[in-house]
């Protein structure tokens, strides 16, 4: 997708670090493009990927992604792509009987309200 961003970091898809983590941050500006790039590129490379998706459904990767020449769906068949969707997986947690196991059930005891030591600014 940017060549000149895989030469600043070195990196095609025929040469790529197995067992690294990307993490992707951004501060006041948008950088979801790179999202794109490396999921597109690590799935090219035919690395297995795990992604946890907090703002986008599964669809609208999967669309981007066929637009850059991968598709999502046959990825997450063949075993290549973990595809977790934070947003609708913390909804689901607070529906499910309360023994149920699941991997964000730790949100069913966080408490929202402020605590006593909160300060109101």
């Amino acid at each position: 997708m940017f060549p000149e961003l895989n030469n600043l970091l070195n990196a095609t898809p025929d040469k790529v670090d197995q067992g690294k983590l990307t993490l992707l941050c951004d501060a006041k500006t948008d950088g979801s493009f790179l999202v794109h790039h490396f999921l597109s590129f690590y799935l090219k490379a035919n690395c297995k990927v795990c992604f946890v998706a907090l703002i986008q459904s599964f669809s609208h990767y999967n669309i981007v992604g066929q637009k850059l020449g991968v598709s999502l769906t046959t990825a997450r068949e063949r075993g290549q792509l973990v595809f977790f969707e934070g947003l609708r997986s913390s909804v689901d947690v607070f529906f499910r009987a309360k023994g149920e196991p699941h991997p964000l059930q730790f949100l069913r005891s966080v408490s929202l309200q402020p605590s006593a030591e909160a300060h109101t600014w």
